[in-house]
């Protein structure tokens, strides 16, 4: 028998690596993890970037501040329907079963992220070391440059996705096929929109300098999380311009009041000591 959902939201941090048997078995990809080396960059939007204050107006990604960020270990890659599944039994995706595709779809989504990461030894990473990792070094509007053309080469989004099927339909793709970053990290922009530990904030006024994941001190709301990094729906076109898909693009959402098609996660963890 299948565990409820609360259920599985108690056994997933107790019992790591069981696997219940709750959907045919899946033969994928395991967790690799990468080692990201300390160092300091500016967060936040690049200058003359017209969407520094996000969609709309809201998700502000200033002022732009010098961050100082550990040495921290991260998944290669966006954390996949088998990953889940081994850990879990369950196979929650709304997308067709690929076993080497990104999970998304969970019943309470950042929750269910949290307790998987912490399930495997890690943990969420916050905003500040998401995007250092998918900066990798760059200082660009981009992972991978100024003009949003180079983002074919790293990411899926809704253009290069509706150009495998005929009929148009917008999925996630496998993991890892698209060029990795500096890092050695795939899919940091496109593919699924990726939850971090950070509660919300309207701008990084009075954010932190050290890497730490920014919750309810300074005005946070923590009953929403940031996502960063887009996904195979992103458009890039139009007057947003890939407005998710750059480096710096910030949006948040409840943690488990819908249950997401677009949204997966990947996982950090400390070094030891």
């Amino acid at each position: 028998m299948c565990p409820s959902t609360t259920l599985h939201r108690v056994l997933i941090t107790w019992l790591p690596l069981l696997a219940w048997g709750c959907a045919p078995d899946l033969d994928g990809e395991e967790v690799v993890w990468v080692a990201i080396p300390g160092g300091t960059f500016s967060m936040g939007c690049v200058s003359d970037d017209p969407h520094c204050s996000g969609h709309d107006g809201d998700y502000a990604e200033s002022p732009v501040h010098e961050v100082a960020i550990a040495p921290f270990e991260m998944t290669r890659t966006e954390i996949t329907q088998y990953q889940y599944w081994k850990v879990t039994g369950l196979e929650p995706s709304f997308h067709p079963r690929c076993a080497n595709c990104p999970v998304e779809h969970m019943a309470e989504h950042h929750h269910d992220a949290k307790a998987f990461c912490e399930a495997i030894g890690g943990r969420l990473p916050s905003e500040a070391e998401w995007e250092y990792a998918a900066r990798a070094g760059t200082e660009t509007r981009y992972i991978c440059g100024d003009d949003p053309a180079c983002l074919d080469e790293v990411a899926w989004h809704a253009a290069s996705t509706e150009a495998l099927d005929p009929e148009r339909v917008r999925h996630p793709q496998p993991v890892g096929q698209k060029a990795p970053n500096a890092f050695g990290l795939f899919d940091m922009a496109g593919n699924i929109q990726e939850w971090t530990a950070d509660c919300s904030h309207e701008d990084y006024v009075g954010a932190p300098n050290d890497g730490s994941p920014w919750m309810a001190e300074g005005g946070g709301d923590c009953t929403m999380h940031v996502f960063r990094g887009s996904s195979y729906n992103t458009e890039l076109g139009g007057h947003l311009e890939g407005w998710m898909t750059r480096a710096s693009g910030r949006y948040w959402d409840r943690p488990s009041d819908i249950r997401g098609i677009a949204d997966g996660f990947r996982c950090a963890r400390d070094l030891a000591e």
